[in-house]
């Protein structure tokens, strides 16, 4: 008997080594070959451990997808570094705006079940809060299709979430701005149905559409919906987690390492950032959508209605809830999510059934970024990493030729000059990137794959920084006289006087500039004044508001530095000024009146 035991012992043994050692090689290949997505041919390669190391991720969780299943999965790290608890296949992590896709993909199954339209204006459907209607809604009202795709024209764009303990808002509150909320009320401030602006407030209102119509709180509804039918057991839409999910909640990180206070901060804007999942739960979501799109052996969505879900609407990179990317004619859909201490995110073919899930609990999306390139590279993903470069000599004369400032928006320049023998691209407030030669008269960034040039003009004469889009259409960016003054250039390097007067000489020739200008302005003055320069705060926004005269957000933004600094009567005299020039403007008074005035 003993020795038919050991015989039978041995037997297994070997047969599971057979089996397993396959899987086992792919794991080890996947560890040790982390990259960038921009390769060449001299670069290292990384392990896993290295890796997490060297950007101080706490705990990983990956599930890799391969002929429509989980191929295999696997934990690193820890969960929680105060209690040393290791991330297992249960340990929870916040998947933050992958929440929006499974969100969609269940108020797409209430949509076949014609609870919903995608169509009609969602407002005929919500309950006791309505989205304000304005000039922006008279024509198109906000239907379904425009809250899955981010193209209803609303604000908002993500939250922040609350700390542990912090009083909670109702999702009216968020909607509305109201306190404790701590979120702008939600508005329409873009035609709806004509431009991508990416609203996490969308998904909100999808939310309380949802809870409207079924009469049921949010995580139930989920469950009901999608997290039961596709296995999701350790998920769940609740915020903040009940007693017995929350020991396998992961601790948040920040990316210098610094602990989320609490440990994690909770989300009551559930559809838009309030699921917690885990790499295996969400591949099953994937999952299904391969197989719906494959067979229509999916359980939640037709066949039908997972093809709308992946076919570009608000944008060619935009479907109903999914990102796209089309790779050669390969469909890749993918989601990312951040929130505070945590990333994830998902890839997967559209029609060859793989993928990758990597959740981490600290905001390092570069990691998530090398993880899923060694993945996409050892399974050879179709068309998805780009081919190892060879970084070529720039001799002086080539340098001298392509070097110089070149106009990146119509105030503002960026500049591409010469440092050590190395080429390098510089945007305002951005990192110097190394610009690489990999051909004749071709560059690229490690940032991207992106085929850059240095064409002379046909109409100029002049250099122009060219690229080729995705499109097949080149963008050309000419390069600038060495005389020549772009305003937010001499904002940038504090020139004041001199800013203003060449802003007022460029919306004198160009109007159409003068709106979308604004924006760009008060973001340089708010990066500025986080800096060395924060002196030119002030004169700045008094410079902003004289060019903007008429508008709302130069105004703004003085009254908020000042009453950031205490300053309530310059806060009041901001206001009144504001009045003066705009008598009509009700949120100008509103502010007053809030201020005893």
């Amino acid at each position: 008997m003993k020795l038919t035991a050991l015989l039978g012992a041995i037997a297994f043994s070997a047969s599971f080594a057979i089996t397993a050692n396959p899987i086992s090689n792919e794991i080890k290949a996947v560890e040790s070959g982390l990259r960038n997505s921009i390769h060449f041919s001299n670069d290292p390669l990384w392990s896993i451990d290295e890796r997490m190391k060297h950007y101080g991720v706490p705990g990983v969780s990956i599930a890799v997808i391969k002929d429509f299943k989980i191929h295999w999965a696997k934990t690193y790290g820890l969960a929680d570094k105060e209690t040393q608890q290791p991330v297992t296949k249960n340990t929870l992590f916040q998947a933050a705006s992958i929440s929006k896709p499974v969100s969609a993909y269940a108020a797409l199954k209430l949509v076949e079940q014609k609870k919903l339209s995608l169509d009609n204006p969602v407002n005929d459907l919500l309950i006791d809060w309505k989205i304000p209607q304005n000039t922006s809604t008279q024509k198109q009202p906000v239907a379904l299709k425009h809250l899955l795709s981010h193209s209803g024209g609303l604000n908002l764009q993500g939250f922040r979430g609350y700390a542990v303990n912090a009083p909670l808002p109702s999702v009216i509150q968020i909607l509305e701005g109201e306190e404790p909320a701590n979120s702008k009320p939600l508005r329409v401030v873009r035609h709806p149905g004509t431009r991508f602006r990416y609203s996490g407030g969308g998904y909100t209102v999808l939310q309380k559409l949802v809870t409207d119509i079924t009469k049921t709180n949010y995580p139930e509804v989920m469950i009901k919906l999608l997290l039961s039918p596709l296995g999701m057991k350790q998920s769940s839409f609740q915020q903040p987690l009940p007693t017995e999910k929350l020991k396998y909640a992961a601790a948040g990180y920040y990316n210098d390492q610094s602990p989320v206070i609490g440990k994690r901060h909770t989300y009551p804007e559930l559809a838009a950032a309030g699921l917690w999942s885990t790499s295996e739960d969400i591949a099953k979501f994937i999952i299904d959508v391969l197989l719906t799109i494959k067979n229509d052996t999916g359980r939640v969505l037709s066949q039908n209605m997972a093809n709308k879900m992946l076919t570009p609407f608000s944008r060619q990179d935009m479907g109903l809830g999914f990102y796209l990317m089309d790779k050669k004619d390969d469909l890749y859909f993918f989601h990312q999510g951040t929130n505070k201490g945590f990333e994830s995110e998902f890839f997967a073919h559209k029609n060859k059934g793989f993928g990758v899930v990597i959740m981490i609990n600290s905001n390092h999306k570069e990691f998530i970024s090398e993880l899923k390139n060694s993945v996409a590279a050892y399974y050879q993903w179709d068309n998805f990493i780009s081919p190892s470069f060879t970084s070529l000599p720039i001799n002086q004369q080539e340098q001298r030729r392509i070097t110089g400032r070149y106009r990146l928006q119509p105030d503002v320049s960026f500049n591409v000059y010469a440092e050590n023998g190395h080429l390098f691209k510089k945007e305002p407030f951005g990192p110097k990137q190394e610009m690489f030669k990999v051909g004749e008269n071709e560059y690229i960034t490690k940032a991207d794959d992106t085929i850059i040039s240095f064409q002379k003009s046909p109409k100029t004469g002049s250099i122009e920084y060219t690229v080729k889009m995705p499109n097949g259409k080149f963008w050309g960016r000419p390069r600038l006289k060495d005389d020549e003054s772009m305003p937010l250039d001499l904002v940038i390097l504090g020139r004041v006087t001199e800013a203003e007067k060449a802003y007022l000489q460029f919306f004198e020739k160009k109007p159409m500039f003068k709106v979308p200008s604004e924006g760009g302005l008060l973001q340089a003055i708010n990066k500025l004044a986080r800096s060395e320069k924060h002196d030119l705060t002030l004169p700045l926004l008094q410079m902003s508001t004289r060019l903007f005269a008429t508008g709302e957000k130069s105004w703004q933004a003085l009254a908020k530095y000042h009453q950031q600094l205490g300053n309530i009567n310059e806060v009041i005299s901001t206001y009144q000024k504001a009045i003066k020039l705009q008598p009509e403007n009700e949120k100008f008074k509103q502010e007053l009146k809030s201020l005893g005035k």
